[in-house]
């Protein structure tokens, strides 16, 4: 059994250091938002064996602050340019790469590929996944390269507004 989260970034904006979109920064509310779903995550399961994120500095960012919480040292997060710049599909493919010893893996993304992704392997279409959200699945299989479309299960779904009624 492999457990997969994904998360999508948490609330980002266009501070005056973000010269183009890989660069957008986390709001306060982001800032915010990002360790309290990382404890209800740590709460709910423990922690993952490994992070990975899309590089892209509001993705980057709410990772770092899930790992602080998690005590999972920051510069552990494995990053993936393709996370920010390709489709589910290719995320399926960065998933299957994992390395098998890893029972537990936290993906840091971006919609609407995230949100396709988590719908593409809990089979029911794509999630609606607002800022900062996770999505639990639970997938059946030894070995990362056998995750496919479908095989995965929805254990739960959490985001910021669900949990503190933003």
């Amino acid at each position: 059994m492999k457990t997969l989260y994904l998360v999508r970034h948490a609330k980002a904006g266009w501070g005056a250091e973000a010269s183009s979109d890989f660069e957008r920064t986390l709001t306060d509310r982001g800032m915010k938002d990002a360790p309290a779903m990382a404890r209800l995550v740590l709460e709910r399961d423990g922690r993952p064996d490994l992070i990975v994120s899309s590089p892209a500095v509001r993705a980057l960012t709410t990772a770092e602050a899930f790992a602080g919480v998690l005590q999972i040292p920051a510069f552990s997060i494995v990053r993936r340019m393709e996370i920010y710049e390709r489709g589910a599909q290719e995320l399926l493919g960065i998933l299957r790469e994992l390395p098998d010893e890893a029972e537990s893996v936290m993906l840091f993304g971006h919609n609407p590929v995230i949100s396709e992704l988590a719908g593409l392997l809990g089979g029911r279409g794509a999630e609606s996944m607002e800022t900062c959200s996770v999505v639990r699945l639970d997938l059946p299989i030894a070995a990362w390269r056998d995750a496919a479309p479908g095989s995965g299960t929805r254990a739960w779904h959490e985001h910021p507004e669900k949990k503190h009624g933003h």
